[in-house]
């Protein structure tokens, strides 16, 4: 028995296709099924159930799987801890932040580049569902966002910053003289906002519920560079952190003058895993990262 023919069966278990599996294996389906097929022949029993349009599994296979997964588990997490003993000189690091947060990791992925060129780093830009999701399948190490509305049972948060819900204008807006705007004042403005879905809008619409504001929301945008676009070229102006905007001189962030504004930047891991050295310098850099503190700062004392 060969750990990759574990694999290929997990792959086709949880894809029930061997023509989606072999794709995402980047391997033939003829390769793909003569492994299945030696892994079942060794183990004396069909684990899979085939027709000419779908895979299924059989009793046996249903049973297998669990202790398939649990194997390459333990074999992905002792190579990786051997390669935390190498002193972080190969490896990879799979790192997962919403859309709204991405932009704050540049300049700390720049830096850990320079410092661990042997390490891969796979940078993912995701909705928060689609984060949690990914980290539950063991696909990231580490996710970054703002705090979530919602608790996850398998998922450890950790606050790594504070930040608030803005008032995002371009430079140029003469909304972007004012200090600090209400609720209601946002009705006499043209907004563009976050599509639903995304944190910040999920935050806005959190502080909505029960009120019966009439808004002039002119568009709803699921892309974080062409809703900021939008906001330059126009008097549209947004809500979101004010972190998002730490370094962009062409926008101003204006406080929301709401108690409960907050978005708190979070890291998030899967409990009962091993966290492992390269995930743990990523966000030690991370925090040390000066731009980033300062942003942060900036934006908390405003």
């Amino acid at each position: 028995m060969e750990f990759r023919q574990l694999r290929y069966f997990v792959k086709v278990a949880e894809l029930r296709s061997f023509s989606e599996a072999s794709k995402a294996l980047f391997i033939s389906q003829s390769t793909l099924s003569q492994q299945i097929k030696q892994l079942e022949e060794e183990l004396g029993v069909e684990l899979l159930v085939r027709d000419s349009r779908h895979v299924s599994m059989s009793d046996y296979g249903g049973q297998y799987l669990p202790y398939a997964k649990q194997v390459l588990k333990d074999v992905d997490t002792s190579t990786e801890r051997m390669n935390d003993v190498r002193q972080l000189k190969i490896g990879t690091l799979n790192v997962g932040a919403t859309y709204t947060f991405c932009p704050l990791l540049a300049d700390t992925v720049r830096d850990y580049m320079k410092k661990y060129p042997g390490i891969k780093l796979k940078i993912y830009c995701r909705s928060m569902e689609n984060l949690m999701e990914m980290l539950e399948h063991g696909q990231l190490d580490v996710a970054l966002s703002y705090k979530p509305l919602q608790s996850y049972d398998d998922i450890d948060s950790h606050i790594l910053f504070n930040s608030n819900l803005c008032v995002i204008a371009g430079k140029d807006n003469p909304v972007a003289k004012k200090e600090r705007i209400r609720l209601a004042e946002l009705e006499n403005l043209p907004l563009v906002l976050p599509a639903k879905g995304l944190q910040a809008r999920n935050a806005f619409d959190s502080l909505l519920y029960g009120q019966n504001f009439k808004f002039d929301v002119r568009l709803e945008i699921n892309d974080l560079s062409m809703l900021l676009d939008m906001v330059s070229r126009t008097n549209l102006v947004t809500l979101l952190s004010g972190a998002t905007i730490h370094s962009n001189k062409n926008f101003v962030a204006i406080s929301l003058d709401h108690p409960h504004s907050e978005m708190q930047g979070s890291f998030h891991l899967l409990k009962g895993t091993y966290c492992k050295n390269a995930t743990k310098e990523f966000l030690k850099m991370l925090l040390e990262n000066n731009s980033f503190l300062m942003a942060m700062e900036a934006i908390t004392t405003r």
